[in-house]
């Protein structure tokens, strides 16, 4: 009897394993999935691979530079990473986009460990699944930003920290108290405060609902205070002796003042996030709904289910901090994705049954429908050739999703490896597709086409009015820029030399043009006409929509 009922259990268990693990062996393979050449997007993606190229230019890993002059918007973790990485790997794409990689699988991997100490191995499973599965899962672990790499050393903090709470053994508790501290530094060093700030706020609120905020601070006064001190201060005093006046910049203009005003130019309305979070988790919703409901009144989580309680602060209060935000960006969201991703692999795990799956049938055929609506997006495939691999990624994506419904008879976890291979379908599309689109090669073109005609030639190459990370990051060295300044920060650049070689005036750029130094000219398509009338006329060497590349001498 014993014998049998142990049988059965592993069966059991296998059955659920077998499935989830190989829907994570999908998704964690296609994040994988680059093709050869497949370009930096502008401006994110190419500006966080030149910075660390300068770094390394330059000998520099203190003070990060863009296009020659400090560029102290972020901290540097993600610069070190990918530094570190084009070190290893050659300055190319794929190098600058491993850490984020590296990352993002992290992340998924910290959920199956985390959530499997909390309720069991097939929640902490479907929990990494539904990570993967969700759009924002598989792009932003894909997408070379700091994001990323925040999101998992803050997911990181709040499972460390509630470890520590919860041990009962004191030298324990302050282990994985300094744990936490090196954790929530490394997050500061990702992105900056909001690394400490909503961490804290998530716990607080947490301990102050389970009575443990005594516990708390005395944990965090020591050791966990000690440790992220000594893991952020060096970094920025150093910073702050090299380029004086960084500190200010750092904390005042690039913290409260692009949360509280609108310098920074990123409005939107207070519901702005809900359609991101919506585009960005759509196929996992109705197993995010079904977490949450499952869980019964809210009132009732703080003693029947305060981990579920935690998790939910964690992603209200990320959605609620930069809902209030005056400067909002998709990528913004991406630390509550892990608490999302955590309720949903709640709700998977459980019982979801069928309607849950038809749920997301329904909205995967919903979101396929939208998408080749759009006349831009039906010409985008037409002109770039990318019917080969967009309609049978989307007859994949389709077939998995509504697969799963009848599967869902055999259990959740065949369900989900059947929408998991749909969405992988999908995703492989997308990776496949991207090099092919105008978006991601044109700038590129542009600054080869800007490099072999100012080798050929002996040409300057400037950027009049505009500047393009991917000049930099192609060209492997900084431009000049004219009439311009935009995040570019010379202000900040202490060799008078340095300035006046990259940064011209308007009455310096003209008197050059004239001049009869052959330039090569980087120029936006609002400005062609002030090109093409001027003396001597521009002669027009390459173009696409937003851009065109000039040179005031005669072209074969």
């Amino acid at each position: 009897m014993l014998a049998r009922g142990y049988t059965r259990a592993v069966q059991a268990e296998a059955s659920f394993r077998l499935p989830f693990a190989a829907a994570l062996a999908l998704l964690s393979a296609v994040v994988w999935l680059e093709p050869a050449a497949a370009p930096l997007a502008e401006p994110d993606e190419a500006r966080y691979a030149e910075i660390p190229r300068e770094m390394l230019a330059a000998h520099d890993l203190v003070v990060p530079r863009l296009n020659g002059v400090p560029y102290l918007e972020k901290p540097p973790l993600l610069y070190w990473a990918n530094a570190a990485s084009l070190s290893l790997f050659g300055q190319t794409p794929w190098a600058a986009r491993l850490p984020t990689r590296l990352a993002g699988l992290a992340t998924a991997l910290l959920l199956l460990l985390g959530v499997r100490r909390i309720w069991g191995e097939a929640a902490g499973l479907a929990a990494a699944v539904a990570y993967l599965l969700s759009p924002a899962g598989f792009l932003f672990s894909r997408v070379n930003l700091t994001d990323g790499m925040l999101s998992f050393f803050f997911a990181l903090t709040i499972f460390l920290a509630r470890e520590a709470l919860l041990s009962e053994k004191a030298a324990r508790a302050r282990g994985l108290a300094a744990l936490t501290g090196l954790a929530a530094g490394l997050a500061f060093l990702s992105k900056g405060l909001e690394a400490l700030a909503l961490p804290g706020a998530i716990l607080i609120g947490w301990c102050l609902a389970t009575r443990r905020l005594r516990t708390l601070v005395s944990l965090g006064l020591l050791p966990a205070l000690p440790v992220f001190l000594v893991v952020v201060l060096p970094w920025l005093i150093a910073a702050e002796s090299r380029v004086p006046g960084f500190l200010q910049f750092f904390f005042v203009h690039e913290h409260f003042q692009r949360f509280a005003t609108g310098q920074a130019r990123r409005p939107g309305p207070i519901t702005y996030f809900v359609a991101v979070f919506i585009a960005g988790f759509l196929p996992v919703l109705p197993f995010f709904a079904k977490g949450l409901s499952g869980l019964g009144p809210v009132r009732r989580w703080r003693d029947e289910h305060p981990d579920a309680l935690l998790f939910a602060l964690w992603f209200a209060v990320v959605f609620v901090f930069f809902s209030i935000s005056q400067s909002k960006l998709p990528p913004y969201l991406l630390p509550a994705f892990p608490a999302a991703a955590t309720l949903a692999g709640r709700g998977l795990s459980g019982t979801p049954g069928r309607g849950a799956f038809l749920w997301s049938a329904g909205l995967t055929a919903l979101f396929v429908g939208v998408t080749l609506s759009v006349p831009g997006v039906r010409r985008t495939i037409a002109e770039t050739g990318l019917a080969p691999i967009v309609l049978p990624a989307g007859a994949l994506l389709l077939a998995g999703a509504f697969a799963a419904v009848p599967l869902a008879r055999r259990g959740a976890a065949f369900a989900a490896l059947a929408l998991a291979a749909g969405w992988t379908a999908f995703f492989a599309g997308v990776a496949l597709g991207w090099p092919k689109l105008p978006d991601a090669t044109r700038e590129a073109a542009l600054a080869r086409a800007a490099g072999a005609s100012a080798r050929s030639s002996g040409a300057q190459i400037v950027g009049y009015r505009t500047y393009l990370n991917t000049f930099s990051w192609e060209l492997k060295t900084p431009i000049a820029v004219a009439d311009y300044r935009g995040e570019l920060t010379p202000e900040f650049e202490q060799r008078s030399e340095v300035r006046e070689s990259l940064f011209w005036d308007k009455g310096r750029f003209w008197n050059t043009w004239a001049g009869g130094r052959p330039l090569v000219v980087l120029v936006r398509q609002r400005d062609r006409e002030l090109f093409e009338n001027a003396t001597p006329p521009a002669r027009i060497l390459a173009e696409e929509a937003r851009h065109l590349l000039v040179a005031n001498f005669p072209t074969p």
